[in-house]
């Protein structure tokens, strides 16, 4: 089995972080940069303490077919649910990393 492209986030620090329902955006050390717009919930982090992420390196991606959790050094991690019903468009999730092409979750 191949891979996930959101494997390539682990051990990248966060540069700059906005957990905002409908719109979150994590920002990373190399230039890549996660939209969420899918509905997520946090843990260890309120989402006005979304500055706390940044230095924080990403430790875990765990892929299920309903969520996909990130884990961070600090403990705290965003669990973005995946179901139809959890969708706020344009897409799920946007991943940019530079030199990549952009991989969208619909």
């Amino acid at each position: 089995m191949n891979e996930s492209i959101l494997q390539t986030l682990c051990g990248l620090k966060v540069s700059g972080a906005r957990l905002v329902a409908g719109k979150a955006g994590i920002s990373f050390e190399n230039g890549t940069t996660l939209a969420i717009f899918n509905r997520f919930t946090l843990t260890g982090i309120a989402p006005a303490d979304a500055g706390l992420l940044v230095g924080e390196a990403v430790s875990g991606i765990c892929e299920a077919p309903n969520t996909i959790s990130i884990e961070f050094g600090s403990r705290a991690s965003i669990r973005i649910d995946m179901r139809d019903n959890a969708y706020t468009g344009p897409e799920a999730m946007e991943l940019c990393s530079p030199g990549e092409p952009i991989a969208i979750w619909n």
